[in-house]
């Protein structure tokens, strides 16, 4: 190995372990991997066609986020997050969505908001679709463009950690009936708050919108076992 591979080998791994870490996380959320269920390295490393070192960081990730259980010398477990748990992130994610909505109403730039404005079109166009992945992508750089307004690193950095935990629910949630049409609606009232400098609207106009979301995982939400480990009911079930 020369010494360029050398030196990207740690970044190739980190890359690795976070998309071992969202693919596992999304199965045991969907239910493809259910409570109890080990976590074979060997498995997963094969699976992904990856040396060990990123599927032990990428579990080593999921333990945090409270999806898996590490145990000394043995096989980590699956655990999967309670319906309590997940809509307890749902109302911290919305709390820090509105602090960035309030701040980049202060701060934003006539081109920042510019890229929310067409980043929005985007998603109206897309809203219409059956498969909720565009919509989703196109939001992402929505609320991205709004942390970036914000003007604060660490919030920003908080925040993409949570959203990014809680991606593949905030996809599900989407396959509701008329659920991306609503959310364009709400994104034109967060847009125009911001817009206008109007801090407060700004920040309720956001809370409101991830509330929403939350309520509709509500609808989403089924017991895997008498633990109340849950998992996401796939709509075309």
């Amino acid at each position: 190995m020369s010494e360029s591979e050398k030196a990207g080998a740690p970044e190739r791994e980190d890359a690795q372990a976070e998309q071992i870490r969202r693919v596992l996380g999304e199965d045991i959320m969907m239910g493809r991997l259910k409570p109890g269920d080990f976590l074979s390295e060997l498995k997963i490393a094969d699976r992904f066609n990856v040396s060990r070192t990123p599927v032990r960081e990428a579990i080593r990730i999921l333990a945090g986020d409270g999806l898996v259980t590490l145990r000394p010398r043995q096989r980590a477990l699956v655990r999967g997050l309670t319906a309590s748990e997940i809509l307890d992130q749902f109302e911290v994610m919305a709390e820090l969505e509105a602090a960035c909505a309030r701040l980049a109403a202060r701060r934003h730039t006539p081109a920042q908001l510019t890229r929310m404005e067409q980043a929005q079109e985007e998603c109206r166009r897309l809203a219409s679709l059956p498969d909720p992945e565009p919509y989703y992508r196109t939001n992402v750089d929505l609320h991205e463009a709004i942390y970036e307004a914000a003007g604060n690193a660490y919030l920003r950095t908080e925040t993409l950690r949570l959203r990014d935990r809680l991606r593949f629910l905030r996809i599900s949630q989407g396959r509701l009936p008329g659920r991306l049409l609503n959310s364009a609606d709400e994104h034109d009232q967060v847009i125009a708050a911001i817009g206008a400098r109007d801090e407060l609207g700004a920040a309720a106009a956001m809370r409101d919108h991830l509330i929403v979301q939350g309520e509709s995982l509500r609808l989403m939400l089924r017991h895997t076992d008498a633990s109340g480990m849950v998992h996401v009911t796939e709509l075309d079930d």
